[in-house]
């Protein structure tokens, strides 16, 4: 089990982990540390859902007096309404980052780091040629020098991952086949841009440095992939 898959399932229900999950966690410090994040967010959630209150009245203790001018009935909706906003607010900023597809594709990037460097070498045809068969696609011309090309196992799936040299920087394009997002996503983070655009059956991601062109890159790439399968 790599760190990607790791933190797949950890996120999944850090609370209880498969022995697989736990022995990669038992030997990667990075891991760990990340489980233990995970866990302590756990902990505060549900400390947040057991607030004790009065039973003489069902007020929060340390709640302020109800408002004057508002009957019992409404003050008590109003501040159901206002701990419940909050909670689900926090649920979901919680748990919307450990299933975020952005977020998934920057560690991807962090375990070949080796892959997005400046070169004007581009892959070898053979090898170019095997990842796009195996992910299904064929490229026309357009997308520029791809200096890297590799099947990579990502969320369950193999695709390609591949590296495009511009002007701005090496910049990485990943085919996603079986990701589809509903709209096109942008986001930006660590030092990079990207953006997942809805294409083909799938999507595709592109993510480069802050000052790379990925409105271009994307725009080329789009252009150039042609769905095989």
């Amino acid at each position: 089990m790599d760190c990607l898959e790791f933190r797949r399932v950890a996120g999944a229900d850090p609370q209880r982990l498969e022995s697989a999950a736990q022995a990669h966690a038992d030997a990667c410090p990075g891991c760990a540390a990340h489980l233990r994040q995970l866990r302590a967010m756990d902990e505060r959630i549900r400390a947040a859902l057991e607030v004790p209150v009065r039973a003489s009245g069902w007020i929060p203790a340390g709640s302020a007096l109800p408002v004057r001018g508002l009957d019992r009935r409404r003050w008590l909706a109003l501040a159901a309404s206002i701990v419940g906003g909050v909670l689900v607010g926090t649920l979901l900023w919680v748990a919307g980052p450990r299933d975020s597809l952005a977020e998934d594709l920057l560690q991807h990037l962090g375990h070949e780091p080796e892959a997005a460097v400046a070169t004007r070498v581009p892959e070898e045809p053979a090898v170019l040629g095997a990842v796009l068969g195996r992910g299904g696609i064929r490229l026309r011309p357009g997308v520029g020098t791809v200096s890297y090309a590799n099947s990579c196992r990502f969320r369950g799936h193999v695709v390609p991952h591949l590296v495009v040299q511009t002007d701005g920087g090496p910049v990485t394009v990943m085919v996603l086949r079986h990701e589809r997002p509903a709209a096109p996503v942008s986001f930006g983070e660590e030092g990079y841009s990207g953006r997942i655009l809805p294409a083909g059956p799938g999507s595709i991601a592109v993510i480069g440095a802050a000052g790379a062109d990925i409105g271009q890159v994307a725009a080329d790439v789009l252009a150039a992939v042609d769905w095989m399968q």
